[in-house]
């Protein structure tokens, strides 16, 4: 005995049709909403009801997470490498991704950036000079008395406390070596001049570049200052200093001369 089709199996299995048509619509549908099933971690669980507890479905939050990590893995892999680059250095990939929203917000807003940071921008975006009080003060004193031009400014400053400050050691004890070597560091981080070159030439002799965007002025101001500096009677040694200043460089040559005998 042959048993016949079931009218369902038929339709669907026959030619198209109404029935036929609705039963294939909903399949599709059916499909598209399928559901699924996985394991996951306690923490991921404690995210889900999370989320779950402010009124987000299950599947939203699923639907959400995978366009995601989608739009992620969409990233230039030259963009996904410095990622993987950095995630041991910040424990996860995401840490990663917050930093660099951090550093790309503070750089669009400087009044989010911290002081240290602010002022390495200033310094490099809109040519800002760090000076010190002393040097400031006997500046605007020389603009009120013209016949004195920039004797003060040069004569009074802090370059020997701000060497102090960097080394750590009293100006007696340090050496030339040493004093220069300082100036290379906090001139430049000053941004009293944008390359500092410093070429050793004997033992106690140096070759010194000074490069920057001002003019011959600017120059002679500095050859003074640093003259100044070098003929302290606070240095341990006597040093000959000699000098040219150009339009947008300074050369200095400084060479050690005798040590000066203790005071006792």
């Amino acid at each position: 005995m042959v048993s016949m089709p079931k009218k369902k199996d038929f339709a669907l299995g026959g030619k198209p049709g109404i029935e036929n048509v609705e039963a294939t619509e909903k399949g599709e549908k059916e499909k598209k909403e399928s559901s699924i099933y996985v394991k996951v971690t306690d923490e991921t669980r404690k995210s889900i009801d999370k989320f779950k507890n402010e009124g987000i479905t299950i599947s939203k939050i699923i639907e959400d997470a995978i366009k995601m990590y989608n739009n992620y893995r969409m990233m230039p892999p030259e963009v996904l490498a410095i990622v993987d680059k950095y995630e041991k250095d910040f424990g996860q990939k995401i840490k990663v991704i917050e930093h660099a929203i951090k550093c790309f917000d503070e750089k669009k807003e400087p009044s989010k950036t911290e002081d240290i940071d602010l002022w390495i921008r200033a310094r490099e975006e809109l040519g800002m000079m760090l000076i010190g009080k002393t040097t400031f003060k006997q500046l605007l004193t020389a603009a009120e008395t013209p016949e004195e031009s920039l004797d003060k400014p040069i004569k009074r400053n802090i370059a020997k406390d701000i060497i102090l400050w960097y080394t750590g050691k009293p100006i007696k004890s340090l050496t030339l070596e040493e004093i220069i070597f300082a100036i290379e560091k906090l001139w430049k981080m000053a941004n009293y001049f944008y390359v500092i070159e410093v070429k050793k030439e004997q033992t106690d002799q140096f070759h010194i570049i000074f490069r920057h965007n001002q003019n011959e002025r600017y120059s002679s101001y500095w050859l003074r200052y640093f003259k100044e500096l070098f003929s302290s009677d606070e240095l341990s040694f006597k040093c000959l200093v000699e000098g040219q200043a150009l339009d947008e460089s300074l050369s200095l040559t400084v060479k050690k001369g005798y040590n000066k005998k203790k005071k006792s």
